[in-house]
């Protein structure tokens, strides 16, 4: 920027992401300000950035070309949750698993 003239217009931005602020706004809400922004994020780098459990980062694999970035940096390098006997029964209650015995 300091090379261009004082007068130089800066360029014409592509998407405009507007959010409310003032002194009580709670930048936490899930639906007020994460969403909005998330999915202003994933339209301007069109692609997926929620996060996703191991078994969908799995079928990702194997059903798509390109996997989302959570699969990328966490699923594919084997950074993902590390399982245990607790976290699989919590899974099979919720309907997240099957039971395999």
């Amino acid at each position: 920027m300091r090379l261009h003239p004082p007068d130089w217009p800066l360029p014409r931005p592509d998407a405009i992401h507007h959010i409310v602020e003032d002194f009580l706004t709670d930048w936490t809400a899930p639906n007020a300000h994460i969403l909005p922004l998330r999915r202003f994020l994933e339209n301007c780098l069109s692609t997926d950035l929620r996060n996703f459990f191991a078994e969908s980062c799995f079928l990702f694999a194997f059903t798509h070309q390109k996997l989302p970035p959570f699969c990328q940096q966490g699923y594919v390098r084997m950074q993902g949750l590390v399982g245990s006997q607790e976290l699989r029964h919590h899974a099979v209650q919720a309907g997240l698993l099957q039971h395999y015995t």
